[in-house]
């Protein structure tokens, strides 16, 4: 009979450790927008004329998002920092981005830093580094090379933070499921909600 208890522990402490290591209850969409008149930078990129902002934090799990505002069609394709390699692609490639139109990455599994470039406007990079949770970016400007602009979140205030469960709540569903295995055990019912 000692073998229905331990199991019911096993249970429980399987859950306890699969919350312990679970990824955040919410993934943040870091925006990129670019920028309107980066085809015509020609090789003269700053931080917010091709790739707005040109580098980005973000957390696993996260995903980002590039709106094109700017008058020509443009990529977001992935690289490891040599354009004329098998790299190219491999982790993400956007195609081409309509003007007006936006590409999502899909989900960052691991971190580390992520380059990426335009195969249209190779001169356009940027950075995406996926690190630690809490990671946070500035907002996007709206200097003249946005004009009437906004990063499509309906205001201009970067990347939204999603409050967490945190350990509060998993504690409270640890608890929870205690009681119910507990409850279980003493009357060997499985409880009726």
């Amino acid at each position: 009979m000692k073998s229905k208890p331990m199991g019911a522990l096993f249970g429980v402490l399987a859950l306890v450790a699969i919350i312990a290591i679970a990824q955040p209850a919410f993934a943040t969409d870091v925006p990129v927008t670019i920028s309107k008149g980066a085809s015509g930078t020609a090789g003269k990129c700053s931080p917010t004329t091709c790739f707005n902002p040109q580098v980005v934090n973000a957390n696993v799990g996260d995903t980002v998002t590039w709106t094109n505002a700017d008058t020509v069609p443009h990529t977001a394709t992935y690289y490891d920092g040599n354009e004329s390699d098998t790299s190219v692609g491999t982790i993400w490639d956007s195609s081409m981005i309509k003007v007006g139109s936006t590409y999502t990455t899909p989900a960052f599994t691991k971190a580390g830093t992520y380059p990426y470039f335009c195969e249209v406007h190779p001169w356009m990079t940027g950075q995406i580094i996926v690190g630690a949770a809490g990671a946070t970016n500035p907002p996007p400007t709206s200097g003249n090379n946005m004009t009437g602009m906004n990063n499509m979140t309906g205001n201009n205030t970067g990347n939204q933070a999603v409050p967490e469960f945190g350990p509060v709540a998993s504690l409270v569903l640890v608890i929870a499921i205690i009681s119910v295995v507990v409850f279980t055990a003493k009357t060997r019912a499985i409880p009726k909600l």
